[in-house]
Protein backbone atom coordinates (compact mmCIF):
# COMPACT_ATOMS: atom_id res chain seq x y z
CA UNK A 1 0.00 0.00 0.00
CA UNK A 2 1.39 3.82 -0.62
CA UNK A 3 1.90 5.56 2.18
CA UNK A 4 0.53 9.15 2.53
CA UNK A 5 3.13 11.90 2.49
CA UNK A 6 4.68 13.11 5.75
CA UNK A 7 4.29 16.95 6.00
CA UNK A 8 6.80 18.65 8.25
CA UNK A 9 4.12 19.80 10.69
CA UNK A 10 3.40 15.81 11.36
CA UNK A 11 6.85 14.86 11.43
CA UNK A 12 7.87 17.54 14.00
CA UNK A 13 4.55 15.93 16.13
CA UNK A 14 5.86 12.42 15.60
CA UNK A 15 9.34 13.35 16.81
CA UNK A 16 7.40 15.84 19.72
CA UNK A 17 5.19 12.57 20.84
CA UNK A 18 8.09 9.78 20.67
CA UNK A 19 10.26 11.84 22.72
CA UNK A 20 7.20 11.86 25.50
CA UNK A 21 6.66 8.32 25.27
CA UNK A 22 10.67 7.65 25.65
CA UNK A 23 10.52 9.45 29.29
CA UNK A 24 7.58 8.03 30.10
CA UNK A 25 9.23 4.16 29.81
CA UNK A 26 11.93 5.46 32.19
CA UNK A 27 14.98 5.22 29.61
CA UNK A 28 18.53 6.58 30.82
CA UNK A 29 19.84 8.61 27.96
CA UNK A 30 22.89 7.24 28.59
CA UNK A 31 22.39 3.31 28.47
CA UNK A 32 24.33 1.28 25.75
CA UNK A 33 22.52 -2.09 26.82
CA UNK A 34 20.81 -2.83 24.09
CA UNK A 35 18.06 -5.72 25.05
CA UNK A 36 18.36 -8.96 22.31
CA UNK A 37 14.99 -10.62 21.72
CA UNK A 38 16.52 -14.06 19.89
CA UNK A 39 16.36 -14.50 16.03
CA UNK A 40 13.85 -13.57 13.55
CA UNK A 41 10.56 -15.88 13.76
CA UNK A 42 9.19 -17.87 10.52
CA UNK A 43 7.33 -14.74 9.18
CA UNK A 44 10.16 -12.31 9.36
CA UNK A 45 12.43 -15.50 7.50
CA UNK A 46 9.40 -14.92 5.03
CA UNK A 47 9.78 -11.41 4.66
CA UNK A 48 13.62 -11.45 4.28
CA UNK A 49 13.72 -13.69 2.21
CA UNK A 50 11.42 -12.28 -0.35
CA UNK A 51 12.83 -8.66 0.02
CA UNK A 52 16.34 -10.46 -0.59
CA UNK A 53 15.96 -9.05 -4.68
CA UNK A 54 14.89 -5.23 -3.86
CA UNK A 55 17.45 -5.06 -1.02
CA UNK A 56 20.60 -6.32 -3.65
CA UNK A 57 19.25 -4.12 -6.48
CA UNK A 58 19.96 -1.31 -3.63
CA UNK A 59 23.35 -2.21 -2.11
CA UNK A 60 24.66 -2.70 -5.93
CA UNK A 61 23.74 1.23 -6.65
CA UNK A 62 25.28 2.12 -3.06
CA UNK A 63 28.59 0.71 -3.65
CA UNK A 64 31.51 2.32 -1.42
CA UNK A 65 29.06 4.37 0.14
CA UNK A 66 28.23 4.53 4.16
CA UNK A 67 24.93 3.43 3.37
CA UNK A 68 23.40 0.78 5.20
CA UNK A 69 19.97 -1.18 4.51
CA UNK A 70 17.83 -2.54 7.40
CA UNK A 71 15.20 -4.16 8.39
CA UNK A 72 12.86 -5.18 11.31
CA UNK A 73 9.85 -7.86 12.51
CA UNK A 74 6.67 -6.13 13.59
CA UNK A 75 8.14 -6.03 17.06
CA UNK A 76 11.02 -3.86 15.87
CA UNK A 77 13.42 -6.50 15.57
CA UNK A 78 16.23 -6.60 13.72
CA UNK A 79 15.81 -8.49 10.97
CA UNK A 80 18.14 -8.11 8.12
CA UNK A 81 21.05 -5.70 7.94
CA UNK A 82 23.63 -4.73 4.83
CA UNK A 83 26.12 -2.49 3.54
CA UNK A 84 28.66 -2.64 1.50
CA UNK A 85 31.55 -1.58 3.70
CA UNK A 86 33.19 -3.08 6.53
CA UNK A 87 33.38 0.35 8.14
CA UNK A 88 29.57 1.12 8.58
CA UNK A 89 29.24 -2.58 9.55
CA UNK A 90 31.87 -2.17 12.60
CA UNK A 91 30.32 1.11 13.54
CA UNK A 92 26.42 -0.71 14.18
CA UNK A 93 28.46 -3.55 15.77
CA UNK A 94 29.44 -1.08 18.43
CA UNK A 95 25.87 -0.11 19.03
CA UNK A 96 24.69 -3.59 19.14
CA UNK A 97 22.88 -2.49 15.74
CA UNK A 98 22.78 -6.03 14.41
CA UNK A 99 20.12 -8.85 13.73
CA UNK A 100 18.47 -9.94 16.42
CA UNK A 101 18.48 -6.59 18.94
CA UNK A 102 15.40 -4.66 19.91
CA UNK A 103 15.25 -1.24 18.67
CA UNK A 104 11.15 -1.18 19.55
CA UNK A 105 10.37 2.67 21.46
CA UNK A 106 10.05 1.11 24.81
CA UNK A 107 13.34 -0.40 24.44
CA UNK A 108 15.49 2.01 23.31
CA UNK A 109 13.34 5.11 22.79
CA UNK A 110 12.92 7.52 19.61
CA UNK A 111 14.69 6.12 16.70
CA UNK A 112 13.75 5.32 12.84
CA UNK A 113 12.41 1.66 13.67
CA UNK A 114 10.42 2.02 16.76
CA UNK A 115 9.60 5.14 15.69
CA UNK A 116 8.07 4.25 12.59
CA UNK A 117 6.34 1.39 14.24
CA UNK A 118 4.78 3.25 16.42
CA UNK A 119 3.26 6.08 14.32
CA UNK A 120 2.63 3.54 11.37
CA UNK A 121 4.54 6.06 8.76
CA UNK A 122 7.91 6.99 7.03
CA UNK A 123 9.94 8.26 9.81
CA UNK A 124 13.98 9.76 9.80
CA UNK A 125 15.71 10.53 13.32
CA UNK A 126 18.57 12.89 12.34
CA UNK A 127 21.49 12.60 15.17
CA UNK A 128 20.50 14.22 18.48
CA UNK A 129 16.76 13.53 17.99
CA UNK A 130 17.49 9.72 18.84
CA UNK A 131 16.51 9.53 22.20
CA UNK A 132 19.85 7.08 23.36
CA UNK A 133 23.06 9.10 23.50
CA UNK A 134 24.70 5.71 21.36
CA UNK A 135 23.01 6.78 18.36
CA UNK A 136 22.99 9.99 17.86
CA UNK A 137 25.96 9.85 15.36
CA UNK A 138 23.42 8.15 12.90
CA UNK A 139 20.61 9.45 10.84
CA UNK A 140 17.77 6.67 10.29
CA UNK A 141 15.52 7.06 7.92
CA UNK A 142 12.47 3.83 8.07
CA UNK A 143 9.08 3.05 6.46
CA UNK A 144 6.55 0.74 7.70
CA UNK A 145 5.96 -2.47 5.27
CA UNK A 146 2.67 -2.63 5.46
CA UNK A 147 0.88 -6.11 4.05
CA UNK A 148 -1.81 -4.37 1.09
CA UNK A 149 -4.43 -6.63 1.57
CA UNK A 150 -4.57 -7.03 5.33
CA UNK A 151 -3.55 -3.84 6.00
CA UNK A 152 -0.78 -4.92 9.30
CA UNK A 153 2.63 -3.65 9.93
CA UNK A 154 4.40 -6.76 9.04
CA UNK A 155 7.45 -4.63 9.82
CA UNK A 156 10.12 -1.85 8.99
CA UNK A 157 12.44 -1.17 6.20
CA UNK A 158 15.22 1.90 6.32
CA UNK A 159 18.65 2.81 5.77
CA UNK A 160 21.30 4.55 7.82
CA UNK A 161 23.89 6.44 8.03
CA UNK A 162 27.00 8.78 9.82
CA UNK A 163 25.02 12.08 10.90
CA UNK A 164 27.61 13.56 8.15
CA UNK A 165 26.47 11.52 5.14
CA UNK A 166 22.74 12.59 6.07
CA UNK A 167 20.78 13.67 2.28
CA UNK A 168 17.89 14.59 0.77
CA UNK A 169 16.68 11.14 -0.35
CA UNK A 170 16.85 9.29 2.25
CA UNK A 171 13.72 8.79 3.38
CA UNK A 172 12.22 8.44 -0.32
CA UNK A 173 14.82 5.07 -0.46
CA UNK A 174 13.39 3.52 2.28
CA UNK A 175 9.75 4.33 1.18
CA UNK A 176 10.68 2.95 -2.47
CA UNK A 177 11.95 0.15 -0.81
CA UNK A 178 8.52 -0.59 1.42
CA UNK A 179 6.51 0.07 -1.37
CA UNK A 180 8.63 -2.59 -3.69
CA UNK A 181 8.27 -5.14 -0.70
CA UNK A 182 4.67 -4.61 -0.27
CA UNK A 183 4.22 -5.09 -4.35
CA UNK A 184 6.33 -8.30 -3.82
CA UNK A 185 3.66 -9.11 -0.53
CA UNK A 186 0.46 -8.53 -2.88
CA UNK A 187 1.74 -10.83 -5.58
CA UNK A 188 1.59 -13.60 -2.94
CA UNK A 189 -1.95 -13.02 -2.05
CA UNK A 190 -4.30 -16.03 -3.09
CA UNK A 191 -7.42 -15.33 -5.53
CA UNK A 192 -9.81 -14.96 -2.42
CA UNK A 193 -7.58 -12.05 -0.44
CA UNK A 194 -7.44 -10.29 -3.81
CA UNK A 195 -11.23 -10.66 -4.07
CA UNK A 196 -11.44 -9.16 -0.10
CA UNK A 197 -9.33 -6.75 -1.03
CA UNK A 198 -10.97 -5.47 -4.17
CA UNK A 199 -14.22 -5.17 -2.39
CA UNK A 200 -12.72 -3.37 0.67
CA UNK A 201 -11.28 -0.65 -1.53
CA UNK A 202 -14.61 -0.10 -3.19
CA UNK A 203 -16.26 0.24 -0.41
CA UNK A 204 -13.77 2.11 1.57
CA UNK A 205 -15.46 5.44 1.15
CA UNK A 206 -12.85 7.39 3.65
CA UNK A 207 -10.50 6.17 5.91
CA UNK A 208 -12.54 7.75 8.95
CA UNK A 209 -15.57 4.77 7.99
CA UNK A 210 -15.65 1.74 10.05
CA UNK A 211 -15.38 -0.58 7.48
CA UNK A 212 -14.19 -3.89 7.07
CA UNK A 213 -14.03 -6.98 4.96
CA UNK A 214 -13.30 -10.51 6.51
CA UNK A 215 -12.96 -13.74 5.13
CA UNK A 216 -11.44 -17.00 6.54
CA UNK A 217 -8.14 -16.24 7.38
CA UNK A 218 -8.44 -12.50 6.14
CA UNK A 219 -9.42 -8.90 7.90
CA UNK A 220 -9.42 -5.87 5.65
CA UNK A 221 -10.12 -2.85 8.07
CA UNK A 222 -9.85 0.97 7.97
CA UNK A 223 -8.03 2.30 10.97
CA UNK A 224 -11.70 2.66 13.03
CA UNK A 225 -12.83 -0.44 12.12
CA UNK A 226 -9.27 -1.56 13.77
CA UNK A 227 -9.55 -0.19 16.77
CA UNK A 228 -13.35 -1.59 16.85
CA UNK A 229 -12.85 -5.49 16.04
CA UNK A 230 -9.06 -6.10 15.18
CA UNK A 231 -7.83 -7.67 18.70
CA UNK A 232 -11.23 -9.61 18.86
CA UNK A 233 -10.59 -13.78 18.01
CA UNK A 234 -10.32 -13.97 14.28
CA UNK A 235 -11.40 -17.83 13.83
CA UNK A 236 -14.59 -16.81 16.34
CA UNK A 237 -15.16 -13.33 14.74
CA UNK A 238 -15.24 -15.30 10.72
CA UNK A 239 -17.30 -18.22 12.57
CA UNK A 240 -20.42 -15.27 13.70
CA UNK A 241 -20.17 -13.43 10.44
CA UNK A 242 -20.09 -16.54 8.35
CA UNK A 243 -23.14 -17.90 10.19
CA UNK A 244 -24.68 -14.80 9.99
CA UNK A 245 -24.49 -14.45 5.83
CA UNK A 246 -24.34 -18.37 5.20
CA UNK A 247 -27.90 -17.77 2.99
CA UNK A 248 -26.64 -15.09 0.70
CA UNK A 249 -28.57 -12.23 2.64
CA UNK A 250 -27.10 -9.27 4.07
CA UNK A 251 -27.27 -9.38 8.58
CA UNK A 252 -27.09 -7.26 11.76
CA UNK A 253 -24.94 -9.54 14.31
CA UNK A 254 -24.27 -8.32 18.00
CA UNK A 255 -20.73 -8.19 20.07
CA UNK A 256 -20.85 -7.52 23.83
CA UNK A 257 -18.56 -5.59 25.34
CA UNK A 258 -17.21 -5.29 29.12
CA UNK A 259 -18.47 -2.05 30.58
CA UNK A 260 -18.77 -0.43 26.77
CA UNK A 261 -21.70 0.02 24.65
CA UNK A 262 -22.63 -3.43 22.50
CA UNK A 263 -21.10 -3.38 18.98
CA UNK A 264 -23.77 -3.80 15.71
CA UNK A 265 -21.81 -5.33 12.52
CA UNK A 266 -23.87 -4.69 10.03
CA UNK A 267 -22.88 -7.99 7.07
CA UNK A 268 -23.25 -8.24 3.74
CA UNK A 269 -21.92 -11.63 2.00
CA UNK A 270 -19.59 -11.17 -0.80
CA UNK A 271 -20.07 -14.21 -3.65
CA UNK A 272 -17.67 -15.30 -5.77
CA UNK A 273 -18.47 -18.00 -8.28
CA UNK A 274 -21.91 -18.37 -5.96
CA UNK A 275 -20.14 -19.32 -2.67
CA UNK A 276 -19.24 -17.06 0.17
CA UNK A 277 -15.96 -16.15 0.35
CA UNK A 278 -16.51 -13.31 2.71
CA UNK A 279 -18.12 -10.36 4.23
CA UNK A 280 -18.13 -6.69 4.05
CA UNK A 281 -18.62 -5.11 7.78
CA UNK A 282 -19.86 -1.82 8.70
CA UNK A 283 -19.24 -1.31 12.40
CA UNK A 284 -22.18 0.46 14.40
CA UNK A 285 -21.10 1.83 17.71
CA UNK A 286 -24.30 3.64 18.70
CA UNK A 287 -25.49 3.05 22.19
CA UNK A 288 -29.49 1.44 21.18
CA UNK A 289 -31.96 4.50 21.75
CA UNK A 290 -34.69 3.69 23.99
CA UNK A 291 -36.67 6.60 22.40
CA UNK A 292 -37.66 4.46 19.60
CA UNK A 293 -39.44 8.16 18.73
CA UNK A 294 -36.44 10.16 18.34
CA UNK A 295 -35.47 11.61 15.04
CA UNK A 296 -32.13 13.41 16.20
CA UNK A 297 -29.27 12.47 18.16
CA UNK A 298 -28.88 14.80 21.10
CA UNK A 299 -26.24 17.29 20.77
CA UNK A 300 -22.79 16.82 22.50
CA UNK A 301 -21.90 19.56 25.06
CA UNK A 302 -18.70 20.92 26.34
CA UNK A 303 -19.16 21.06 30.20
CA UNK A 304 -21.24 24.36 30.62
CA UNK A 305 -20.70 25.97 27.53
CA UNK A 306 -23.30 27.13 25.55
CA UNK A 307 -24.08 26.25 21.69
CA UNK A 308 -26.00 24.40 19.57
CA UNK A 309 -24.85 25.70 16.05
CA UNK A 310 -23.30 23.76 13.11
CA UNK A 311 -20.15 25.47 14.12
CA UNK A 312 -19.94 25.29 18.05
CA UNK A 313 -20.91 21.28 17.80
CA UNK A 314 -17.96 21.13 15.44
CA UNK A 315 -15.95 22.67 18.12
CA UNK A 316 -17.52 20.71 20.79
CA UNK A 317 -16.71 17.71 18.78
CA UNK A 318 -12.50 18.48 18.67
CA UNK A 319 -12.45 19.33 22.19
CA UNK A 320 -13.79 16.23 23.03
CA UNK A 321 -11.60 14.33 20.79
CA UNK A 322 -8.47 16.25 21.99
CA UNK A 323 -9.86 16.13 25.90
CA UNK A 324 -8.63 12.30 24.96
CA UNK A 325 -5.21 12.59 23.37
CA UNK A 326 -2.44 13.64 25.86
CA UNK A 327 -0.73 15.75 23.38
CA UNK A 328 0.01 19.88 22.94
CA UNK A 329 -2.89 21.75 21.87
CA UNK A 330 -3.63 24.82 20.44
CA UNK A 331 -6.74 26.49 20.85
CA UNK A 332 -7.26 29.03 17.77
CA UNK A 333 -9.77 32.21 17.50
CA UNK A 334 -10.38 35.94 17.72
CA UNK A 335 -10.24 38.14 20.99
CA UNK A 336 -13.43 36.91 23.21
CA UNK A 337 -14.56 34.00 21.26
CA UNK A 338 -13.80 31.88 24.33
CA UNK A 339 -10.40 30.30 23.67
CA UNK A 340 -9.33 29.81 27.72
CA UNK A 341 -12.47 28.63 27.97
CA UNK A 342 -12.75 25.63 25.97
CA UNK A 343 -9.26 25.39 26.44
CA UNK A 344 -10.18 24.94 30.43
CA UNK A 345 -13.07 22.79 29.66
CA UNK A 346 -10.62 20.69 27.88
CA UNK A 347 -8.20 20.17 30.95
CA UNK A 348 -11.07 19.25 32.90
CA UNK A 349 -12.21 16.15 30.70
CA UNK A 350 -8.59 14.78 30.59
CA UNK A 351 -7.36 12.29 32.66
CA UNK A 352 -4.38 14.21 33.83
CA UNK A 353 -5.04 15.71 37.83
CA UNK A 354 -3.96 18.93 37.58
CA UNK A 355 -4.50 21.93 35.16
CA UNK A 356 -2.11 25.07 35.59
CA UNK A 357 -2.32 28.31 33.96
CA UNK A 358 0.09 31.24 32.85
CA UNK A 359 -1.21 34.36 31.42
CA UNK A 360 1.41 36.27 28.51
CA UNK A 361 0.11 39.26 29.96
CA UNK A 362 2.13 38.31 33.36
CA UNK A 363 5.42 38.72 31.07
CA UNK A 364 5.54 42.62 31.79
CA UNK A 365 5.02 42.34 35.75
CA UNK A 366 7.26 39.31 35.51
CA UNK A 367 10.13 40.16 33.31
CA UNK A 368 11.31 37.05 30.71
CA UNK A 369 13.23 35.04 32.81
CA UNK A 370 10.78 34.76 36.04
CA UNK A 371 7.81 34.36 33.70
CA UNK A 372 9.34 31.44 31.74
CA UNK A 373 10.75 30.19 35.52
CA UNK A 374 6.85 30.38 36.26
CA UNK A 375 5.68 28.14 33.74
CA UNK A 376 8.85 25.95 34.13
CA UNK A 377 7.15 25.53 37.81
CA UNK A 378 4.17 25.04 37.16
CA UNK A 379 4.59 22.21 34.55
CA UNK A 380 5.46 19.72 37.39
CA UNK A 381 4.41 15.64 37.73
CA UNK A 382 1.14 14.97 35.43
CA UNK A 383 -0.46 18.34 35.27
CA UNK A 384 -1.53 19.97 32.30
CA UNK A 385 -0.46 23.88 31.79
CA UNK A 386 -2.53 26.16 29.44
CA UNK A 387 -0.72 29.26 28.47
CA UNK A 388 -2.65 31.87 27.89
CA UNK A 389 -2.46 34.48 24.61
CA UNK A 390 1.05 32.79 23.35
CA UNK A 391 0.96 35.33 19.97
CA UNK A 392 1.75 38.02 22.14
CA UNK A 393 5.41 37.12 23.37
CA UNK A 394 8.57 38.30 21.92
CA UNK A 395 10.27 36.11 19.88
CA UNK A 396 13.42 35.53 22.30
CA UNK A 397 10.74 34.57 25.45
CA UNK A 398 9.02 32.40 22.47
CA UNK A 399 11.98 30.85 21.63
CA UNK A 400 12.70 30.11 25.52
CA UNK A 401 9.33 28.43 25.91
CA UNK A 402 9.30 26.39 22.51
CA UNK A 403 12.45 25.17 24.32
CA UNK A 404 11.37 23.91 27.49
CA UNK A 405 8.10 22.56 26.24
CA UNK A 406 10.14 20.67 23.37
CA UNK A 407 12.32 19.17 26.19
CA UNK A 408 9.31 17.94 29.03
CA UNK A 409 8.07 15.20 27.26
CA UNK A 410 5.55 14.79 30.39
CA UNK A 411 3.78 17.73 31.10
CA UNK A 412 0.69 18.18 28.42
CA UNK A 413 0.82 21.99 27.09
CA UNK A 414 -2.03 23.81 25.36
CA UNK A 415 -2.37 27.31 24.39
CA UNK A 416 -4.47 30.25 23.43
CA UNK A 417 -3.93 32.07 20.28
CA UNK A 418 -5.09 34.35 17.60
CA UNK A 419 -2.79 32.77 15.08
CA UNK A 420 -1.25 29.83 13.95
CA UNK A 421 1.87 31.77 12.41
CA UNK A 422 4.73 33.61 13.90
CA UNK A 423 6.34 36.33 12.56
CA UNK A 424 9.56 35.69 13.98
CA UNK A 425 11.55 32.07 14.69
CA UNK A 426 11.30 32.00 17.69
CA UNK A 427 6.87 32.13 17.73
CA UNK A 428 6.89 29.81 14.69
CA UNK A 429 8.87 27.04 16.98
CA UNK A 430 6.74 27.79 19.36
CA UNK A 431 3.64 27.43 17.65
CA UNK A 432 4.78 24.86 15.78
CA UNK A 433 5.94 22.74 18.87
CA UNK A 434 1.94 23.50 20.29
CA UNK A 435 -0.26 22.78 17.20
CA UNK A 436 0.00 19.10 17.31
CA UNK A 437 -3.73 19.33 18.45
CA UNK A 438 -5.91 22.22 17.11
CA UNK A 439 -9.14 23.92 18.10
CA UNK A 440 -10.68 26.69 16.16
CA UNK A 441 -13.41 28.63 17.73
CA UNK A 442 -15.36 30.93 14.99
CA UNK A 443 -16.53 34.28 15.49
CA UNK A 444 -20.01 34.78 17.19
CA UNK A 445 -20.63 36.22 13.92
CA UNK A 446 -20.87 33.03 12.03
CA UNK A 447 -22.58 31.25 14.87
CA UNK A 448 -25.27 33.90 15.38
CA UNK A 449 -27.99 31.34 16.03
CA UNK A 450 -26.59 30.67 19.47
CA UNK A 451 -26.55 34.08 20.39
CA UNK A 452 -30.26 33.46 22.10
CA UNK A 453 -29.03 30.53 24.18
CA UNK A 454 -25.50 32.91 25.37
CA UNK A 455 -28.08 35.45 26.43
CA UNK A 456 -30.43 33.07 28.69
CA UNK A 457 -26.53 31.88 29.57
CA UNK A 458 -25.14 34.71 30.94
CA UNK A 459 -28.45 36.34 32.32
CA UNK A 460 -28.74 33.46 34.03
CA UNK A 461 -25.00 33.57 35.74
CA UNK A 462 -26.19 36.98 37.43
CA UNK A 463 -29.16 35.08 38.65
CA UNK A 464 -32.17 36.16 36.65
CA UNK A 465 -34.63 33.13 35.50
CA UNK A 466 -35.59 34.76 32.38
CA UNK A 467 -34.61 37.63 29.59
CA UNK A 468 -37.53 39.61 27.54
CA UNK A 469 -37.94 38.15 23.63
CA UNK A 470 -36.95 42.02 22.82
CA UNK A 471 -34.25 42.28 24.42
CA UNK A 472 -32.69 38.89 22.85
CA UNK A 473 -34.25 40.65 19.52
CA UNK A 474 -32.13 43.49 19.56
CA UNK A 475 -29.02 41.87 20.93
CA UNK A 476 -29.22 39.29 17.90
CA UNK A 477 -28.72 41.97 15.16
CA UNK A 478 -25.68 43.63 16.51
CA UNK A 479 -22.41 42.26 14.51
CA UNK A 480 -20.34 41.55 17.66
CA UNK A 481 -16.90 42.03 16.82
CA UNK A 482 -15.58 41.48 20.47
CA UNK A 483 -17.44 38.06 19.90
CA UNK A 484 -19.12 36.45 23.21
CA UNK A 485 -16.43 38.49 25.61
CA UNK A 486 -18.33 41.56 24.44
CA UNK A 487 -21.93 39.85 24.45
CA UNK A 488 -21.57 38.93 27.87
CA UNK A 489 -20.54 42.87 28.84
CA UNK A 490 -23.59 44.00 26.96
CA UNK A 491 -26.17 41.53 29.47
CA UNK A 492 -23.78 42.27 32.60
CA UNK A 493 -24.16 46.14 31.45
CA UNK A 494 -28.19 45.60 30.87
CA UNK A 495 -28.62 43.74 34.54
CA UNK A 496 -27.07 46.48 36.30
CA UNK A 497 -29.02 48.76 34.37
CA UNK A 498 -32.53 46.95 35.43
CA UNK A 499 -31.47 46.43 39.15
CA UNK A 500 -34.22 44.00 40.54
CA UNK A 501 -36.25 44.95 38.00
CA UNK A 502 -37.16 42.99 34.92
CA UNK A 503 -34.35 43.54 32.00
CA UNK A 504 -36.14 44.91 29.36
CA UNK A 505 -34.31 46.51 25.86
CA UNK A 506 -34.36 50.09 27.64
CA UNK A 507 -31.74 48.87 29.58
CA UNK A 508 -29.36 47.50 26.65
CA UNK A 509 -26.40 49.74 25.68
CA UNK A 510 -27.58 52.48 23.37
CA UNK A 511 -25.02 51.05 20.72
CA UNK A 512 -26.65 47.61 20.80
CA UNK A 513 -29.78 48.97 20.20
CA UNK A 514 -29.48 50.45 16.53
CA UNK A 515 -31.96 47.76 15.24
CA UNK A 516 -34.86 47.28 17.74
CA UNK A 517 -37.84 45.97 16.30
CA UNK A 518 -36.24 44.35 13.57
CA UNK A 519 -36.65 40.41 13.61
CA UNK A 520 -33.38 38.37 13.85
CA UNK A 521 -31.89 36.93 10.53
CA UNK A 522 -32.37 34.39 9.52
CA UNK A 523 -31.13 31.78 6.27
CA UNK A 524 -30.17 33.33 3.15
CA UNK A 525 -30.80 36.61 4.37
CA UNK A 526 -27.90 36.13 7.12
CA UNK A 527 -25.93 35.04 4.55
CA UNK A 528 -26.19 37.64 2.87
CA UNK A 529 -26.22 40.06 5.30
CA UNK A 530 -22.62 39.00 6.08
CA UNK A 531 -21.50 38.80 2.69
CA UNK A 532 -22.33 42.69 2.50
CA UNK A 533 -20.34 43.14 5.89
CA UNK A 534 -17.24 41.56 4.77
CA UNK A 535 -17.32 42.83 1.37
CA UNK A 536 -17.67 46.49 3.30
CA UNK A 537 -15.01 45.36 5.92
CA UNK A 538 -12.65 44.66 3.32
CA UNK A 539 -12.80 47.35 0.62
CA UNK A 540 -12.09 51.28 1.42
CA UNK A 541 -15.92 52.66 -0.03
CA UNK A 542 -19.16 51.65 -0.34
CA UNK A 543 -18.83 52.20 -4.27
CA UNK A 544 -15.64 49.57 -4.23
CA UNK A 545 -17.75 47.45 -2.06
CA UNK A 546 -20.49 47.60 -4.01
CA UNK A 547 -18.48 46.16 -7.21
CA UNK A 548 -17.25 43.54 -4.97
CA UNK A 549 -21.00 42.06 -4.74
CA UNK A 550 -21.56 42.65 -8.34
CA UNK A 551 -24.77 45.34 -7.00
CA UNK A 552 -25.63 48.75 -7.26
CA UNK A 553 -24.29 51.34 -4.62
CA UNK A 554 -28.29 51.92 -3.86
CA UNK A 555 -28.93 48.38 -3.79
CA UNK A 556 -26.19 47.90 -1.44
CA UNK A 557 -27.52 51.08 0.45
CA UNK A 558 -31.12 49.30 0.45
CA UNK A 559 -30.05 46.37 1.63
CA UNK A 560 -27.89 47.66 4.29
CA UNK A 561 -31.45 49.74 5.54
CA UNK A 562 -33.05 46.96 5.38
CA UNK A 563 -30.90 44.05 7.41
CA UNK A 564 -30.76 47.23 9.90
CA UNK A 565 -26.75 46.54 9.55
CA UNK A 566 -25.13 48.33 12.55
CA UNK A 567 -22.11 50.01 10.54
CA UNK A 568 -20.41 52.41 13.26
CA UNK A 569 -18.50 49.51 14.81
Amino acid sequence: MAHEPTTATTAIADMVAARRRSALYGLDPSNREIPHLGQPGPSAELLTELSAPVRDQLLAQIVDSSLAVVMSDRDGRLTTRDAPTSTTLAAMDHRSLDIGFSLAESDVGTNGVGTSLETRRPTVVVGVDHFLECFQDFTCANAPIVHPVTGRVEGTVGVVCPVGDTGPLLLTTAVQLASQIGELLLERATPDERFLLEHFLRLRKSPKNAIATIGRDVLIATPPAQRQIGDLDHVELWGRVESAVRDGRAADIQLGQPDQAPLTLRCLPLLRGGDVKGAAIHVVTERPSTDRGRRHRSREQLGDLVGTSRPWQAVVRDALQAAQLDEPLLVVGERGTGRYAVAEAIGRLAPRSTTRVVDSAELLVDGPSRWLRRVADASCGESSVIIRRVDELPDDVAAGLAKLIIGDPVTRFMATTQTTTGDGPGLSRLLQALDVLRVEIPPLRDRREDIAALVQHFAGLLGRQSVDRQVITVLSRHRWPGNAAELAQAVRSANATARTGPMMVQHVPRRFRGSNGRAPLHGLRQQEAQAILHAIDSTATRAEAAELLGISRATLYRRIDAYGLDLDD
